[in-house]
């Protein structure tokens, strides 16, 4: 990211990714902002002065520079495939006390099972989990039901299939969860930036 970049950024803000291949198996079964093919996000933070961000990725949830985020993100043409969004004026009283929150789960193992336990978290869980603290425990960006289904087949798809029974499990399709892609449609955020060539993406 350069300079210019940086300055729009604010502790508080969500930045979603498109990561990998376009036909990645998290951004495949739910649409994101504008249709957005979206797999992962984070929450910037200031760290000792200076901004990075709070996420949750194997193996746990860290801290990772501005730089690394965005690279992690390239596709062939080496361009950054990033959404920025910031809360409505009416939720960043809550910012604060999120952080804190999102600071202290620093370490929490990744959860590749997407399963509701504490003592794991996937990406959007963090954030749900960091502003539902923040609101007093009431949810502020609500649980919406997992979905395994190509969104155009409306089919299982076998990869998530497979993924589940190396471990002995049935897909958790309709369980209580959160999807980076459906949280960038929430309408507490505000898109403020789209940056690359974003799987999907109506312009």
């Amino acid at each position: 990211m350069s300079r210019n970049d940086l300055s729009q950024l604010a502790a508080g803000d969500l930045i979603f990714a498109a990561i990998g291949e376009d036909d990645n198996l998290i951004s495949a079964v739910v649409e994101g902002h504008r249709g957005a093919r979206l797999n992962h996000v984070g929450i910037v933070i200031d760290q000792d002065g200076a901004l990075c961000v709070l996420e949750a990725i194997d193996p746990v949830v860290r801290l990772t520079s501005l730089e690394e985020y965005a690279a992690r993100s390239h596709c062939a043409h080496a361009r950054p495939r990033l959404v920025f969004a910031r809360l409505s004026a009416p939720y960043r009283m809550l910012i604060p006390a999120a952080l804190e929150f999102g600071r202290a789960r620093l370490g929490v193992p990744y959860d590749p099972y997407y399963s509701s336990s504490s003592e794991a978290l996937y990406c959007s869980e963090l954030i749900l989990e960091m502003f539902r603290h923040a609101n007093g425990g009431a949810a502020l960006f609500p649980n919406t039901p997992l979905s395994f289904r190509d969104t155009q087949s409306g089919e299982l798809m076998p990869e998530w299939v497979a993924h589940y029974a190396e471990v002995g499990q049935e897909v958790p399709e309709g369980a209580p969860g959160s999807h980076p892609g459906g949280l960038s449609r929430d309408g507490r955020l505000q898109v403020y930036r789209v940056e690359g060539n974003i799987p999907g993406f109506n312009r």
